[in-house]
């Protein structure tokens, strides 16, 4: 049996049938649920029952896979709505063709969600047609109609693409190209050319407020994603606490201090995407993120619970369980020696929502950031096989490790990946 899709339940009662695509009997059932099927395999066919588009898309996947189906009945939905995948093109450029790859195996691996982080430090690529030296200085980029084909193709397979923006903090890629943006406009600072957290924050004024409605205006126009990602995580409140006009503007707000500054910041951007009919969501490390807002968690497992219960819905991402670009052993780099990620403890992720606020948790992610992945060879490289891994957790059938490394290699090579 292939890897992914595998069946939460089969009951098989001898024998098997060949997978024939022209031949499935096609039913709906909404009783299911949107991404849910249910296949009734006989001597003389296969009856394909789902909930809805998505679910007859993953059925299919499933038995395309399976090749010869064991006759009885097959069932399967996934455990979370929201099963994602994290790609960072804005410290590595990643070519529009590689997107478009990843798309395929997340949807081989239904995976359901592509989250593009356009913009940091180290490059923008995001087109803003009102502001175009942010992809004048800030590097490769994507046009209009390659963000438009990524999500197309995306949609064709039930993938969404979320867009991130980042704010206030891992902005220096726009400081370098608008430099009003920022508390220091005569300081001359560069597109990052290193790692780390860079101090640079967004300055408090109005118009720089303005000037990111301008590009979350433009996002929406491209993405149909219901939601936008706002980034929100490591930003250093140093500038501000040291800029006069800074604290001037903090007095101003009647705010209580710098650290007080990123919550105004992304608070203002919440409620621009909430007029524009969009959720925002952001990487959250305290109980001072914007209300309404989803929280990704992704400090430790425990923030997910801490989120949830101080009213945000939540997508678990707890680097050490979800962060692909970690090596998978003591091996020597920049995250040695504490930050890895064996695959034996993706597939072990069991991630469990509170119990008082199960409902809040929307699902899981898994992170492939860039900065030490400079090519998309090393991105693949990183991804697999533990997104394979993580693709049974999200879905909800991870069980036996053994069996899982035993059914490994063929679907590796069923997909074209390097074992």
């Amino acid at each position: 049996m292939s890897l992914v899709p595998r069946p939460r339940e089969v009951i098989a009662t001898g024998g098997v049938v060949p997978y024939d695509p022209d031949g499935l009997e096609l039913t709906s059932d909404p009783a299911l649920g949107p991404e849910a099927y249910r296949a009734e395999v006989g001597p003389r066919g296969i009856a394909l029952a789902s909930g809805g588009p998505a679910g007859e898309f993953y059925g299919r996947a499933t038995l395309r896979a399976l090749g010869d189906v064991p006759i009885g009945t097959l069932a399967d939905g996934p455990r979370f709505a929201w099963r994602g995948v994290l790609l960072d093109p804005a410290r590595h450029f990643l070519p529009k063709d590689f997107v478009l790859r990843m798309i395929d195996l997340l949807a081989e691996h239904r995976l359901n969600v592509l989250q593009l982080h356009l913009t940091d430090d180290q490059g923008w690529r995001l087109p803003v047609r009102s502001h175009p030296r942010l992809t004048e200085v800030g590097g490769e980029h994507y046009t209009h109609d390659d963000l438009r084909e990524i999500v197309a193709y995306a949609a064709e397979r039930f993938v969404t693409v979320v867009p991130e923006i980042n704010v206030p903090g891992h902005v220096q890629a726009a400081l370098a190209a608008y430099p009003e943006l920022g508390n220091d406009p005569g300081a001359g600072v560069q597109v990052w050319q290193g790692w780390g957290v860079s101090p640079h924050t967004l300055n408090l004024e109005e118009s720089t407020i303005d000037f990111f409605v301008d590009v979350l205006d433009e996002v929406v126009d491209l993405f149909p994603s219901p939601y936008v990602h706002l980034g929100g995580d490591e930003c250093l409140t140093d500038e501000w606490a040291a800029t006069p006009r800074a604290l001037e503007r903090i007095a101003e707000l009647g705010l209580s201090g710098p650290e007080a500054a990123r919550g105004w910041i992304t608070g203002r951007l919440v409620a621009h995407l909430e007029q524009r009919g969009r959720r925002a969501v952001f990487w959250y490390e305290r109980a001072d993120g914007p209300a309404g807002a989803v929280a990704m968690t992704w400090l430790d497992e425990e923030s997910g619970a801490l989120a949830a219960h101080a009213g945000h819905d939540v997508v678990l991402t707890p680097h050490l369980r979800t962060y692909l670009d970690y090596p998978t052993g003591y091996e020597d780099g920049p995250f040695a020696p504490d930050r890895f990620l064996a695959l034996r403890d993706v597939y072990g992720f069991d991630p469990q929502p509170p119990t008082d606020a199960a409902g809040r948790v929307l699902g899981v992610q898994a992170q492939l950031w860039g900065e030490y992945l400079p090519t998309p060879a090393h991105v693949e490289r990183q991804a697999f096989p533990r997104l394979s891994a993580f693709a049974e957790v999200a879905w909800g059938t991870a069980g036996d490790y053994d069996g899982f490394l035993a059914r490994l290699p063929s679907h590796l090579a069923r997909l074209g990946l390097a074992t």
